[in-house]
């Protein structure tokens, strides 16, 4: 049977997920679950508490003007988060990509809203302390491409 080539609105590469899911960091990481939680845990108290990580929550037009240079990505309807839906060719690609948003979502100290939905993986992304978005905010959406 011949494999279903992606809809041309797929940016994602589902062989690109799975070699990065396949990493030696995260196959390491996925048999030591019990260690993993803990240590993650304690590397995301230590991170919020920098001082380099204390955002402030941007101001309106800033935020239109860096969704700008962000194409996907849009303030939710409240106006505290913000929001982007990606579309893949199989379900295995999306739950590959929700496995690599979490591992950079750790490796951040970040926690994303994650929706997976058939074959749509929708991400929001807030900083919680400040109530709305801050310019982590878009570091961490900026990740969130690259790795697509």
């Amino acid at each position: 049977m011949a494999e279903k080539k992606p809809t041309p609105t797929t940016r994602l590469k589902p062989e690109r997920i799975e070699s990065k899911l396949k990493s030696e960091r995260v196959q390491d990481q996925l048999r030591r679950p019990e260690r993993l939680g803990a240590q993650l845990k304690s590397e995301r108290v230590q991170s919020r508490l920098k001082p380099e990580r204390v955002q402030n929550r941007l101001r309106p037009e800033r935020i239109q003007a860096q969704l700008e240079e962000l194409p996907g990505w849009e303030l939710a309807g409240d106006g505290r988060a913000l929001e982007r839906t990606y579309l893949f060719p199989a379900i295995r690609a999306a739950v590959a990509f929700v496995a690599l948003v979490a591992e950079i979502g750790d490796a951040e100290g970040y926690v994303p809203d994650v929706d997976l939905r058939h074959l749509e993986v929708t991400l929001r992304v807030a900083t919680s302390t400040e109530a709305g978005v801050t310019e982590l905010d878009f570091d961490v959406a900026r990740r969130f491409d690259m790795s697509s």
